[in-house]
């Protein structure tokens, strides 16, 4: 409601002589319906709906782009997790021999 109530009086101050003020855009001045401008208030109402539309539509692409990360880095996390109980269901074998001593020819 008090956006309205802006708009209004944005329209009455943008007045001289009595006409109301006009912004003509560029490639919109060869259109016959559009050739004497737009009004302060509709251009201000297009600009911050179009700045909306693309902080949606930017939102979005993010949200989507976030989702998929989240979505591989899940499918990741499930297979490191199936390796990891293989490898703990896996049994030690305890013939093993493990020697700190180091034979010189070795080296």
């Amino acid at each position: 409601m008090g956006s309205l109530v802006f708009l209004v009086q944005l329209n009455e101050l943008n007045q001289f002589e009595g006409n109301i003020l006009t912004i003509k855009i560029p490639f919109l001045v060869d259109v016959p319906e559009y050739e004497n401008g737009f009004n302060v208030w509709m251009v201000l109402v297009m600009t911050l709906t179009a700045g909306v539309i693309i902080g949606f539509l930017l939102a979005l692409f993010q949200i989507i782009s976030q989702k998929s990360e989240v979505f591989s880095l899940k499918s990741k996390l499930r297979r490191v997790q199936v390796e990891l109980d293989s490898l703990r269901n896996e049994s030690i074998e305890d013939d093993i021999i493990l020697t700190d001593k180091v034979d010189d020819s070795s080296l």
